[in-house]
C-alpha cells in the first residue's frame, strides 16, 4: 500500500495538469459554442474539429476538470483520502467521456454501414481526436493506480 501512495503522490502534478487541460478545453468549447450562436463564421472558432463548440462538452470537461484540479487541493492541504476520491472520481469520469465518444464514433460507422453509405475515415479520426477522446486516452494509465490504492484504503478501512 505505501507503494502505490507513494505512485499517487507522484502522480498528483500530472492529475493536476490533466485537470487544466480540461479546464482550458471546457472555455474554448464554451468560446467555440457561444460564437456559433453568433452566427459567426467557423475561421473565428478557435480548434473547431478537436474542440467543437458543444455545450454539452464544455460541461462535461468543466466538471471533470474541476474534480481533477479539486485533488490537488486536497493533496496541499494534506487529506490524503479527499485527493484520492476526487482524482478518482473525476479520472472516472474522463474515462466515461471517452467510452461514450467510442460509443459515438462506433454508431456512426454502424449507421454508415445500415444505410449503405462509403466509411470515411476522416469521420472515424475526427470522433477518435476529439478533446474528450484524446484527453481520456491520458487519463486511463493515469486512472489505474489511483483505482489500486482506492481499494487498497477500502479494504484498510
Amino acid at each position: 500500500m505505501i507503494q502505490t501512495i507513494k505512485i499517487v503522490k507522484t502522480l498528483s502534478p500530472i492529475v493536476l495538469a490533466l485537470g487544466i487541460l480540461y479546464l482550458a478545453s471546457s472555455l474554448i468549447a464554451l468560446y467555440n459554442w457561444c460564437t456559433g450562436l453568433a452566427e459567426a463564421s467557423s475561421g473565428h472558432q478557435l480548434y473547431p474539429s478537436f474542440i467543437p463548440g458543444d455545450l454539452g462538452l464544455a460541461i462535461v470537461t468543466l466538471t471533470i476538470g474541476a474534480s481533477l484540479t479539486a485533488s490537488t487541493y486536497y493533496t496541499l492541504k494534506g487529506d490524503r483520502v479527499m485527493h484520492l476520491a476526487s482524482a478518482t472520481c473525476g479520472l472516472g469520469l474522463a474515462l466515461g467521456a471517452l467510452i461514450v465518444q467510442i460509443l459515438v464514433t462506433l454508431a456512426t460507422v454502424l449507421d454508415a454501414i445500415v444505410v449503405g453509405e462509403g466509411i470515411d475515415c476522416s469521420i472515424i479520426s475526427e470522433n477518435l481526436l476529439r478533446v474528450d477522446a484524446v484527453l481520456g486516452y491520458i487519463a486511463i494509465p493515469i486512472s489505474i493506480p489511483y483505482i489500486i490504492t482506492l481499494k487498497e484504503v477500502i479494504k484498510a478501512k
